[in-house]
């Protein structure tokens, strides 16, 4: 018996591998299924009533039983693995019911009414499994970083990218690898030169690399560059690379994880953002501020809307002169004309000296004019040479800036009564420093701070005599943070310097190790001066350019996997990489058979343990793996894989086209099942894959040169045949667009047909696995032939005969859905006249042959003549065995099929698909065959660029 995977949806698949988590069957990745394997189940209503069973075929027993009972069965319900015994029942074994793996099954119900005790051991899996078909797919939200598709099989966005949560890439044959990220990227610098790290995972399993590029440029030719690539179950954390490209990498595997919000901060000096501390200051008349030394200029630092903080001493303001002054009563009047009395005002105390009478203080009530003063006191009439008028001023205080100038500012107040030189008083703009802003990494495990200083423009001083040399030093502050993020006080501080006398960029990593692990926070400032007294140019602004935190990694080994750690340094070749990716070439090492065994064994976990491997894109060596493989089939070759029989045809591709046994792709999703899996690597290779006798085996579609079955109204379910014609290409395609990946370009390439570009419309194909021309132009021709050429579809009911069939095989089908066909039965034989069980017409001047069906379902074709009566035909040679004319030990009557030889292949199909759920009549589904499929198979291969533009 032999059946072909079934159709099912991918809640079937999630279901298979779902149950077998149920069981205690854990594996990390993909669905597997045990489709295909078909087992009896025998259900007697009563075990004490005497009445033949009912027989089911079916693929689960835990779905049959939900699917059969519902939850909540009318009957008690046991199940038995095999004959009714103590031994065999498994109603409360789970895993024995989710396994399914039995032949046979046997059910009785007893009328007393459902065990709820007992079905609930039932319901817990096929309830749970119910549940999973029933609901809808839940659909991941879109916002989180689930990119499904390794971008080894994407045609646009080929970068590296970082997979949470998807499958590692299963690369079979060769591919064009873009390694997903393992590790977000770091930048640290090495002598003033940027260089990024990677590490990287190329996929599942042993790799022959080559090939590995940055972007469209090979990293052996990149100055700076290395790349080391490490075989499973290794790293740079615990051995050598198998392949070192470049000098040796010497940092380990870190995480890093880089704070964003530091992206090139500005570390400016604290005078080149506050003012200088203690200058001297002229405050206007008013609300204005001007600078005697612009180091920095307010309009440098100030802006609209700062506070400012002034602080000053009492200012003495002295007014005295040479003219004669004239003291009356309470009045003081400047003869001179020469107005020393504009900066006293109203309210002023003034002391007086030089008089000889008046000298003292003095309180300001009235100003008459800008000559007088008019005092509270009495004074002594007389007139003075050269008194001195003393009076104190202090603008300290906050004001906010209202406009900012050139050395001056305008501050909010209503006015300051007059002049004054401040000479070392102190302007400070409020809560201006030079620190940045504290930057918190919360991560738990973290053991170090990382910082990329840089000087982006260089380092120097020039004066125009050349470029001096100039330094600047920073410093970083750690503190630490409790877990709920809150800061501690305890701070450790690294210091640093950046030098140079170039224009080139100057730039330095500090790494520093805590003495505490966990969250921390970080913040910057530059701790040298800007020099404003130098009289040439200055080039010395430094960035804070990075931030990371490193936390030590304890593996030291990331399991089966071929991973590829990479330092790029960032010189102007790499930079010129219009898109940066880290790409190579990798083709996956396996097992190789030969025809009776395997070149060498890997364990369960995937380790190489016995003999040695090698590249390979043959499909019988890719089936072996991936249905050996734990993760994807977890099948035995020996039981379930027909080795033997998928090694001969691998010989037969092999000797029609090398390329066309070939297989090179990679599986990206953990939404493939095994069957898919299987499916698609087959498809690949021109065949369909299907079980026979418990075992996986494989059909090639080729051309064929006679029928393998014969099916007439004898062997058919009567009235359960339909044939549908098309009298024009499948849904009026008249050409076809084949897309492939070609290995000289690893690009995405199209060949389409026909080549003279006369088609309406074209059927785009693009089949997993095709990576070579040849096989490319092949597989587009057969769906070109098959697409012009396949016009009639038969689907139809037989008898057991169709068990026998395998896909892809030829048979001849005749058409009982017309009024008159000629097929039936033998029913006597004189010598070679045979007697039909119907008449049959010969068309004139035709040729005419009848084909009898052997014991074995094979045929025989014989040319035939007229016989004595309409039902009688006479044989133009011997049969191979002897016809059966009656029913007995011999079996049924031999069936044949009559017609005009010119005829005769309007009765050949291909066989597509057989349905084996109706366990007394399989279906056969298939197309009209026609040797025109494989018309370019042995034509000469056209050259590729005449073909591809």
């Amino acid at each position: 018996m032999w059946y072909l995977f079934p159709r099912e949806s991918l809640a079937c698949h999630a279901r298979v591998d779902f149950v077998r988590g149920i069981v205690g069957n854990k594996r990390q990745v993909f669905s597997s299924g045990i489709l295909g394997k078909v087992m009896k189940i025998r259900l007697y209503d009563h075990p004490f009533v005497v009445a033949e069973p009912k027989v089911f075929e079916v693929n689960s027993l835990a779905e049959w039983l939900f699917d059969y009972y519902g939850d909540s069965p009318a009957v008690k319900v046991q199940i038995f693995s095999g004959e009714p015994s103590v031994e065999t029942d498994i109603s409360d074994d789970i895993a024995a019911i989710m396994a399914g793996d039995a032949n046979e099954y046997i059910i009785l119900q007893s009328p007393a009414g459902f065990d709820p005790i007992s079905w609930a051991y039932i319901v817990i899996a096929v309830l749970v499994v119910a549940t999973i078909v029933l609901m809808p797919k839940p659909v991941m939200p879109g916002n989180i970083n689930r990119t499904q598709q390794s971008p080894n099989n994407a045609l646009g966005d080929r970068e590296n990218k970082l997979r949470l949560l998807e499958r590692v890439e299963d690369i079979y044959g060769t591919v064009k690898s873009i390694p997903s990220l393992m590790m977000p990227t770091y930048n640290k610098y090495i002598n003033h030169s940027k260089y990024e790290y990677g590490y990287y995972c190329i996929g599942r399993g042993y790799y022959d690399i080559t090939d590995v590029k940055d972007g469209d440029t090979l990293i052996a030719a990149i100055d700076g560059a290395s790349a080391a690539v490490y075989a499973p179950f290794t790293s740079p954390n615990n051995a050598a690379p198998y392949l070192q490209i470049g000098g040796a990498i010497i940092d380990n595997v870190l995480t890093t994880r880089r704070a964003i919000e530091v992206d090139g901060i500005t570390l400016k000096a604290l005078n080149q953002v506050q003012l200088a501390p203690v200058v001297d200051y002229n405050f206007a008349p008013g609300n204005r501020i001007y600078q005697q030394t612009k180091k920095p200029n307010f309009n440098a630092v100030a802006a609209v809307g700062d506070t400012l903080i002034v602080s000053m001493a009492n200012t003495v303001v002295s007014t005295s002169g040479s003219a004669t002054f004239t003291i009356g009563t309470h009045g003081i009047a400047d003869t001179s004309g020469a107005q020393l009395f504009a900066g006293i005002v109203v309210g002023d105390s003034v002391t007086v000296s030089g008089t000889i009478s008046n000298n003292g203080i003095f309180t300001v009530t009235s100003k008459p004019n800008a000559n007088t003063l008019i005092v509270s006191q009495a004074l002594v009439t007389e007139s003075v040479a050269a008194a001195t008028f003393k009076i104190t001023r202090n603008y300290s205080g906050s004001y906010v800036v209202t406009a900012v100038g050139d050395g001056y500012v305008d501050l909010s107040v209503n006015t300051w009564p007059s002049s004054v030189f401040a000479p070392g008083a102190s302007v400070q703009i409020a809560g201006r420093t030079n620190y940045t802003d504290w930057v918190t990494l919360p991560i738990v495990d973290r053991t170090e701070v990382w910082c990329n200083v840089t000087a982006p423009n260089g380092m120097f001083k020039d004066d125009g005599g050349g470029k001096a040399a100039t330094s600047v030093n920073f410093s970083i502050e750690i503190e630490r943070l409790t877990a709920a993020l809150v800061p501690t006080g305890i701070v450790e501080t690294v210091s640093g310097t950046l030098s140079g006398s170039v224009q080139d960029e100057r730039a330095d990593t500090i790494e520093h190790a805590t003495s505490w692990t966990g969250p921390a926070r970080v913040r910057m400032r530059r701790t040298s001066a800007y020099d404003y007294d130098f009289g040439g140019g200055i080039q010395d602004e430094i960035k804070w350019t990075d931030l990371y935190s490193a936390s030590y990694i304890d593996r030291s080994e990331f399991g089966n996997k071929t991973t590829i750690h990479t330092v790029t340094q960032a010189t102007a070749r790499a930079t010129a990489v219009k898109t940066r990716q880290l790409n190579c070439l990798a083709s996956r090492k396996l097992p190789i058979f030969d025809g009776t065994s395997f070149s060498g064994t890997l364990d369960a976990n995937g380790r190489l343990i016995f003999g040695v491997i090698g590249a390979t894109s043959k499909i019988v060596d890719i089936i072996a793996a991936v249905s050996s493989d734990p993760k994807i089939g977890r099948r035995d070759l020996a039981t379930e894989i027909d080795m033997a029989q998928i090694w001969s045809v691998q010989q037969k591709l092999d000797a029609w086209n090398v390329n066309c046994g070939q297989f090179n792709f990679t599986f990206d999703t953990d939404n493939t099942s095994f069957e898919e899996t299987i499916t698609s690597i087959a498809n690949a290779g021109f065949c369909i894959a299907y079980r026979q006798n418990g075992k996986i085996r494989l059909a090639f579609d080729q051309k064929q040169t006679s029928s393998t079955a014969l099916f007439t109204h004898r062997n058919k379910k009567p009235n359960a045949e339909t044939i549908t014609r098309n009298f024009s290409s499948d849904a009026e395609y008249d050409g076809v667009e084949f897309i492939y990946v070609d290995p000289d370009s690893d690009q995405s390439e199209t060949i389409t047909l026909p080549l003279n570009g006369i088609y309406t419309k074209l059927k785009k194909f693009e089949i997993a696995g095709i990576r070579s021309y040849e096989q490319a132009w092949l597989r587009a021709n057969r769906e070109y032939q098959k697409l012009i050429g396949q016009r009639i579809s038969i689907e139809t009911s037989t008898t057991s005969d169709a068990r026998s069939l395998l896909p892809n095989s030829r048979v001849d089908i005749v058409d009982n859905t017309r009024f008159k066909s000629y097929d039936g039965e033998v029913v006597g034989q004189q010598g070679l006249e045979l007697t039909l069980s119907q008449n049959v017409t010969f068309l004139p001047g035709a040729p005419h042959s009848i084909i009898l069906m052997r014991r074995d379902g094979s045929l025989q074709s014989i040319r035939c003549t007229a016989g004595s009566a309409p039902n009688k035909i006479v044989l133009g040679s011997l049969p191979s065995e002897a016809v059966v004319t009656s029913y007995g030990q011999d079996g049924i009557r031999t069936i044949y099929s009559f017609a005009a030889d010119t005829t005769r292949g309007a009765q050949a199909y291909l066989v597509q698909e057989i349905d084996l759920s109706d366990a007394q009549y399989p279906a056969i589904r298939a197309i009209n065959y026609s040797d025109d499929y494989y018309l370019k198979d042995y034509e000469i291969i056209p050259n590729k660029d005449a073909v591809i533009s």
